[in-house]
């Protein structure tokens, strides 16, 4: 039961890191940095595609690790790092972005796959 919450966190959190990506190429990208210096705003394209690119890694690693344990016992010890990053990610996005409800989704479900992957 355990590795099926595993599978519905990591797969939502690669959804986040894709919905995050989509919406730095929309309306991030189109009109809502015209405000910001060019270097500006080239930065915070670059730090936003980060961040929807770190969801997906991670959330993808920690999905197709989790059914390679059983095989390989010391992809624990990465899954755990991994999600100890993705929970230090969602606690900076909730921080950060405190009145951005997709910044508490993305803390609330970091959260869960640290909860659940760390025992």
């Amino acid at each position: 039961m355990k590795n099926k919450f595993i599978t519905i966190v990591s797969i939502a959190i690669v959804v986040m890191g894709v919905v995050h990506i989509i919406a730095t190429f929309t309306p991030l990208i189109s009109k809502g940095l015209d405000v910001l210096p060019q270097a500006r705003q080239n930065a915070m394209i670059y730090m936003s595609l980060m961040c929807g690119l770190l969801l997906i890694v991670l959330g993808g690693y920690v999905l197709w690790a989790k059914s390679k344990i059983a095989e390989f016992p010391k992809l624990k010890s990465t899954i755990q790092v991994a999600s100890m990053i993705l929970l230090i990610d969602g606690i900076l996005a909730v921080t950060l972005m405190f009145h951005n409800p997709f910044a508490w989704a993305i803390g609330l479900l970091c959260a869960a796959e640290f909860l659940l992957t760390v025992k």
